[in-house]
């Protein structure tokens, strides 16, 4: 479950639109640039002010703590950057690092600095302060930067929201390049924006003026598609016609902040995008247009009023039977010949995945988890490690062959670890056969899988292919096109590596699967000129067709015996 404890304020706002939250070097402290002019710490546990810096120039970025020089970092009126130590007491006699560009803004994703200029050019800024008087930025033309958000996963990724668009930038050799994302839904126009990780995937969730959430894959495969993703959700419980404030928490929860769904004052909500559904909300008198929302270790912050609000909060893994019967309508005022029947199927183990080759510790908890509804997803989170570390061959086989749900995340993972091990035949068949989605898979087969294994896995398609064995459970012509399934989204994964790696055992694997796959399409035309003739036998009815068929050993005639 998600819950929202009782809020309480950590120091009052001097202007609304520069005031910023960051993260400190120290545990349980917070950088709050609280306006044009000055900065402050706080520790959050007891609202106590630790220090505070002012300036004759205007700060046009937050403060920022730049973790490699040990120092604190912004920028002063968009034009020069300057860092100091924590125990400065003036900032106005600082060496100054200019720039011929005007700077946007600072960014800081994990450990590392970044410098946004206005025209859209992002950099390192470590990079840009020492090579700022031969710094070559690529200029977007654009006229305003309204929202910037920072995550770096993988690559470096940074979306911003730019007169209506979506800009993103990822990491090309040691340079950055961005890509436009055009965000056109009739009338209605963006609200709120966040990025949201999944494992090692980012996702961009984008809030419409009609309260409709949309969600797009940000990858490398998709960075020239020009369109905002599928309609993930529709939300009720914030207002859509201002804008709103989104902040990503985890796997499964995002926060939203905006004005009340009745127009009354502002709201915080949880909502868990696993269940879809609004868990946990806080609502507040006042309400500022400038809606903005920061979180640091288990406490988020948002401007409320004149006042910087800290609203704690609790996040658990999620149980499905935690929510039955919390969310669904009253039938209180319904209609007595109405009756509304609430079915659920009760999920049922296989209790030799329990059995004696778990560790004691290991099965006690899986057990309670089974007797708790958890899923085989997060049943999987547990149990996976520990088979993997202990190469317990016998229990990955019964986990694939009695698990239902296993992703695509988990299916790459066991791909990886059946790979390195030895007598693999068995469960390498095991797992060729478990579902999966080709859009979810490719970015855990692109990432997750060496290029000397993805040619192993090839290779051994391809004998399965070539050799007519079949996979456990599935005909002939079932496991042909599983191999095909296969063949084709691992050389979609890797493309790029296998056209550039030029290896002669690759490209003589590819070439014998080519002559396979050309031997399965001749069979498909022999099959596709013989249907007439087999839909005749079908409806015994005489045809003279088989003399036009010359590949044919035998005709079929009917004899007059009197």
């Amino acid at each position: 479950m998600a819950k929202l404890g009782a809020f309480f304020s950590l120091c009052p706002i001097i202007d609304a639109k520069s005031i910023y939250v960051s993260e400190d070097n120290e545990e349980g402290i917070i950088i709050v640039s609280l306006g044009r002019n000055s900065v402050s710490r706080y520790r959050v546990s007891d609202q106590k002010q630790i220090t505070f810096w002012r300036s004759k120039e205007k700060f046009s970025s937050p403060v920022i703590y730049h973790k490699e020089k040990a120092k604190y970092v912004a920028v002063f009126n968009g034009t020069h950057v300057k860092f100091w130590d924590v125990n400065e007491d003036n900032l106005d006699k600082l060496k100054k690092y200019k720039f011929s560009k005007q700077i946007h803004t600072l960014l800081k994703s994990n450990d590392n600095c970044f410098i946004l200029f206005q025209n859209g050019s992002i950099h390192k800024l470590d990079q840009a302060v020492e090579d700022r008087k031969s710094l070559l930025t690529n200029e977007i033309e654009i006229n305003q930067i309204d929202h910037v958000l920072c995550q770096e996963v993988n690559h470096f990724i940074y979306v911003s929201l730019i007169s209506g668009n979506i800009f993103y930038w990822t990491k090309y050799e040691e340079n950055y390049k961005y890509e436009k994302i055009k965000l056109e839904r009739g009338d209605l126009i963006v609200k709120g924006f966040t990025y949201h990780v999944i494992g090692d995937i980012v996702y961009l969730l984008t809030i419409w003026s009609d309260g409709s959430i949309y969600s797009r894959l940000l990858d490398e495969s998709s960075l020239e598609e020009d369109n905002m993703g599928e309609l993930f959700t529709v939300i009720d419980c914030i207002s859509p016609k201002h804008f709103i404030a989104m902040k990503s928490l985890d796997e499964n929860y995002i926060a939203l902040f905006g004005a009340n769904s009745n127009e009354e004052g502002a709201v915080l909500a949880i909502y868990n995008v696993q269940f879809k559904v609004t868990q946990s909300r806080q609502t507040f008198k006042l309400f500022s247009a400038n809606s903005k929302i920061w979180k640091h270790e288990n406490n988020l912050f948002v401007p409320v009023g004149q006042n910087l609000a800290v609203i704690p909060f609790h996040l658990e893994t999620e149980q499905l039977a935690a929510l039955v019967g919390s969310h669904k309508e009253s039938q209180s005022n319904l209609d007595p010949d109405i009756k509304i029947i609430h079915e659920f199927e009760v999920a049922s183990w296989d209790k030799r995945v329990f059995k004696t080759h778990l560790p004691e510790n290991l099965k006690n908890t899986l057990e309670q988890f089974v007797k708790q509804g958890y899923s085989e997803h997060a049943i999987l989170e547990e149990l996976l490690p520990e088979v993997f570390k202990q190469e317990d061959t016998n229990l990955l086989f019964l986990i694939m062959r009695n698990f239902v749900d296993v992703p695509e995340k988990f299916l790459v993972s066991i791909l990886d670890f059946v790979l390195d091990i030895s007598k693999k035949d068995k469960l390498l068949k095991t797992a060729l056969v478990r579902p999966f989605s080709e859009v979810l898979i490719l970015p855990y087969l692109r990432s997750n899988i060496s290029t000397t294994k993805i040619l192993s896995l090839l290779k051994s398609i391809q004998c399965l292919w070539a050799n007519d064995k079949q996979l456990p459970g599935l005909s002939c012509v079932e496991t042909h096109a599983k191999c095909l399934e296969w063949v084709t989204v691992l050389i979609d994964s890797n493309y790029q590596k296998i056209v550039l790696s030029n290896d002669k055992i690759f490209l003589e694997t590819l070439n014998e699967i080519n002559k396979l796959v050309k031997d399965y399409l001749d069979a498909l035309e022999d099959l596709k000129s013989l249907e007439p003739l087999l839909i005749s036998f079908k409806n015994k009815k005489i045809t003279n067709r088989c003399t036009s068929i010359t590949n044919l050993r035998y005709t079929v005639e009917q004899i007059s015996l009197y």
